[in-house]
């Protein structure tokens, strides 16, 4: 479960500021959060984590915490196609009463294009509204094998801000999005095999399709070297193609926090932020 953080640590350091940055920075953070067990799980926990922080910035090439970016082509001003890497969530079975017996989920990763659409941005350059479709190969490891689980894509609507004297520094990004998983990534969570079987979990197996629509608020603010981003997920399940699994029973999934980074290292080389917003 521990790992879900760099889904949301990924989005925020390109667009934390107006000013010019590093080309790079390593820091360290902590991240405190409230998470459900998985999508779809009615229990939940807090975690508290502490994690190494990077932060790369070019005008072709991003890299932050569980998150990787780079231009593959650009077919005109407003259409590029770029390279995107993220890392996925794990699930410690012997936690969830629903999955009790069965075997843990391990950590994964994703890999795979994203076509970005620059729609709209204001005259003042503070505002930029996006629409990103991502599609990923899904792939599970432990460090010791990796195996190919399935394909995710969640194309969404994004609208990102600077902070601004306005905003007392803080920049913000809004986004919502209808995730669609394949057979075999929805069976990854929501499958319920012959060995596993019992009273209360009866046999499932899931299909491709609609796996619910995501809601994303992330907010960022850097004071010198310190780095605060607090942010809340929420999904709405109700309607996806795995919703008769014995191992669905919340239609509602939440995911809140606030990352603190402290960066003690800088490249002197300068790079203006954020570089692929637009």
């Amino acid at each position: 479960m521990l790992l879900i953080f760099v889904l949301f640590l990924s989005c925020f350091q390109s667009k934390a500021t107006t000013s010019t940055l590093p080309l790079w920075e390593a820091g360290v953070g902590v991240l405190p959060f409230r998470a459900d067990h998985y999508r779809g799980s009615p229990q939940n926990d807090w975690y508290q984590l502490p994690f190494p922080a990077y932060t790369v910035r070019g005008k072709n090439f991003e890299g932050e915490n569980g998150y990787i970016r780079g231009h593959i082509m650009r077919f005109s001003e407003s259409l590029v196609l770029d390279l995107s890497f993220s890392l996925g969530l794990n699930v410690n079975s012997d936690a969830d009463r629903l999955r009790k017996d069965m075997e843990n989920l391990d950590p994964t990763f994703e890999l795979g294009p994203i076509l970005r659409y620059y729609l709209w941005k204001s005259k003042d350059e503070n505002h930029f509204l996006n629409i990103e479709m991502p599609y990923r190969a899904v792939y599970a490891t432990n460090l010791t094998y990796i195996d190919h689980v399935g394909y995710y894509s969640i194309p969404y609507l994004n609208l990102l801000s600077k902070g601004t004297k306005s905003t007392w520094g803080w920049g913000s990004e809004f986004s919502i999005g209808l995730q669609y998983g394949s057979k075999s990534f929805h069976d990854r969570f929501y499958s319920v095999n012959s060995k596993d079987v019992t009273p209360e979990r009866p046999y499932f197996h899931s299909v491709a399709g609609y796996s619910g629509t995501q809601f994303m608020a992330t907010f960022n603010k850097r004071i010198g070297d310190v780095l605060l981003v607090p942010f809340i997920r929420y999904d709405y399940l109700n309607g996806a193609v795995y919703k008769d699994s014995p191992l669905y029973k919340n239609p509602n999934y939440t995911f809140f926090g606030m990352a603190v980074v402290w960066f003690f290292a800088h490249s002197k080389e300068k790079q203006s932020a954020p570089t692929m917003v637009r």
